[in-house]
């Protein structure tokens, strides 16, 4: 593909993902689906020139809109700080698969285009001015360099099933095929690998072996403390990851239950089952919650809430994300949220463990809501991190305070949240 084919395609790309409102990842691999004959550097050109967008969409927006321009996927591709007018004019030349000529209106626009030194805290951030505010609330002193770190690439993190194999033994795997790859820094069953690489028909994956899961829900996982015998509910499992997680931990002994009200979520869990090879676990559908939540109240050893959250911590995954996320919906998110902790609650037997965790880095759906379900539910005990890990995780980076605050600049993880609480008796 020429330069300018390239070019056309992004902003074919960009367009549908703002017109769908789609995940990014998810339309990049139907056009490259769709399109055969684009070889892989023309994928990873066009890859990286559509996340350059999603990544400098706040200054871009802010740059358009000083300009007095409306905003468009084809503006905000070209309202790049680095990239001259004549550049853009020259790959927008009319040719055969190359974009349309720039409007007199573009080229207007595009030549007075202000200077970032006076852009906003939201627009640096890439984040929408009422949400720039919330996540300042977080994170205080350290805004800028969380924000940039929370706008910035993650790594490929995978977690070892270790019913099938150690971590060791996947990394030396890896490392023989030239994939640079070593331990996470806090998890004991992680894996990073820094640089982008297809692993999803390997046979390592297809085996079982490993799983994608980022390093902060594997530690959120590991909190709960499942363990050989047990009865552990994950009442809010989606796909579920932590679900493979919990029963590797539990090394296929005990009762693992997982539940969720996304029945397209849910879907995706039986055959994740079957391939780590994992037989303790029994899945429960939304119209069955009910009946789980009699049969089990009061008997469970372990209960894990990783609600529904606005998935704030994950925007460095997703930085389309941020700019569909409406505040306004916050209230009804924490609703729900509560709702759940008291379900949860209920199945905890005396002297059991519940752990509430989130995606989010908003104080809100985090500390809030800790605090929240403390105040309301005397019988539950909140555990400082130094109680919860007791001899499993040593690293002091995550044993202070009394909750798992992790962050992309402090921990280099995604943004996630887990309080832990025991029942009294």
């Amino acid at each position: 593909m020429t330069p300018a084919a390239r070019l056309a395609a992004s902003i074919d790309i960009l367009s549908e993902i703002f017109q769908r409102a789609a995940a990014a990842d998810r339309v990049l691999s139907s056009w490259q689906r769709g399109n055969r004959y684009a070889g892989a550097k023309d994928r990873r050109a066009i890859s990286d020139a559509v996340y350059a967008v999603l990544r400098d969409q706040g200054m871009r927006r802010w740059r358009l809109e000083q300009a007095g321009a409306e905003i468009t996927p084809r503006l905000l591709m070209f309202a790049d700080a680095e990239t001259p007018l004549q550049a853009w004019q020259a790959l927008c030349d009319g040719s055969k698969y190359a974009p349309a000529p720039l409007s007199d209106e573009e080229a207007a626009v595009l030549s007075r285009l202000p200077s970032d030194e006076n852009a906003p805290l939201w627009a640096r951030a890439n984040l929408p001015p009422a949400i720039a505010e919330m996540v300042q609330e977080a994170f205080g002193v350290d805004t800028e360099m969380e924000l940039a770190a929370l706008n910035g690439r993650a790594p490929l993190d995978l977690r070892v099933n270790t019913l099938k194999a150690t971590r060791d033994e996947v990394i030396a795997q890896l490392r023989g095929e030239g994939i640079t790859t070593g331990p996470t820094p806090l998890s004991p069953i992680g894996i990073r690998i820094p640089d982008r690489v297809r692993l999803d028909t390997h046979p390592l994956f297809t085996d079982g072996l490993f799983e994608p899961q980022d390093e902060a829900a594997q530690l959120a996982g590991l909190l709960v403390d499942a363990r050989p015998g047990e009865t552990v509910v994950d009442l809010c499992a989606g796909a579920g990851g932590k679900t493979l997680l919990l029963a590797a931990c539990m090394r296929n002994q005990g009762e693992l239950h997982a539940a969720d009200n996304d029945p397209r979520r849910l879907a995706r869990l039986a055959p994740r089952l079957q391939r780590a090879g994992v037989r303790n676990a029994t899945v429960h559908a939304a119209d069955a919650m009910p009946q789980l939540l009699q049969s089990l109240e009061g008997k469970a050893d372990r209960v894990l809430l990783d609600v529904p959250c606005s998935g704030s911590g994950t925007w460095r995954r997703n930085p389309e994300a941020r700019w569909r996320y409406d505040p306004a919906s916050l209230e009804e998110v924490l609703r729900r949220q509560r709702g759940l902790l008291a379900d949860g609650a209920k199945l905890v037997r005396p002297g059991g463990r519940l752990v509430y965790a989130t995606c989010s880095i908003l104080p809100a759906e985090n500390q809030d809501q800790a605090a929240w379900f403390a105040a309301h539910h005397g019988e539950f005990t909140p555990l400082s991190m130094t109680e919860a890990w007791g001899g499993s995780i040593t690293d002091p980076r995550i044993r202070s305070g009394m909750h798992l605050a992790l962050t992309p600049y402090r921990h280099g993880t995604d943004g996630f949240f887990a309080a832990v609480f025991r029942r009294a008796g």
